[in-house]
């Protein structure tokens, strides 16, 4: 696997459209750039806890993180919503068990 910076910051309309084109790459890269860049917290919690749902675990892994970057840059999120989505991730794909407990430590720090 390549490794290849790309830079994140993307406007809430070009997110829109690389989401809508259901291209793994181009959903990772808008998620991420929701996470660190969207103005409105509360449309990105909405579309990343969405993509916590992904079958994909690299799509489903971008939306864990960047909900703990909204917690962080927002200061708040639904937890009782967020947190019981995260767990059903925890069961679903195992493997992203650091990934969620980085987030669920960014979402008890910030919020």
């Amino acid at each position: 696997m390549s490794l290849t910076y790309q830079d994140p910051s993307i406007d809430h309309d070009e997110s829109v459209r690389l989401l809508a084109s259901g291209a793994q790459e181009n959903v990772i890269c808008a998620l991420i750039s929701i996470g660190l860049n969207e103005p409105d917290g509360s449309w990105a919690e909405e579309i990343c806890a969405k993509y916590l749902s992904s079958e994909t675990e690299a799509i489903a892994a971008s939306a864990i993180t960047a909900l703990g970057h909204i917690a962080r840059r927002h200061g708040r999120l639904n937890t009782e919503t967020v947190l019981p989505a995260l767990e059903n991730v925890k069961r679903r794909m195992p493997s992203l068990q650091g990934v969620i407990e980085d987030t669920i430590d960014d979402i008890e720090m910030f919020t």
